[in-house]
């Protein structure tokens, strides 16, 4: 429940207090590429990679060319390892 941005939301309008973050937070972090463009925005590194989603092989091919191999492709809504591709 940790992650899981209607509780938090839930608990917040019933004045309930949650330790965690606010819904909204967990929502921008939750999606890998918003998360990204928020730390990019705040000054905070990243480690490089594309700067939104990958829309066909040939394009994963050119950011992966880019940034050196091994790389790692991850789904932008995944977690816990799911989605990911090495």
């Amino acid at each position: 429940l940790s992650e899981n941005a209607k509780f938090a939301d839930i608990l917040a309008a019933h004045n309930i207090t949650f330790i965690g973050p606010s819904g909204d937070h967990i929502r921008i972090m939750g999606d890998k590429i918003e998360a990204k463009r928020t730390a990019k925005r705040l000054g905070i590194p990243v480690v490089p990679g594309s700067d939104g989603a990958i829309s066909d092989d040939k394009e994963a091919k050119r950011v992966a060319a880019e940034i050196g191999y091994p790389v790692i492709i991850k789904a932008s809504a995944g977690g816990g390892g799911r989605g990911m591709k090495v």
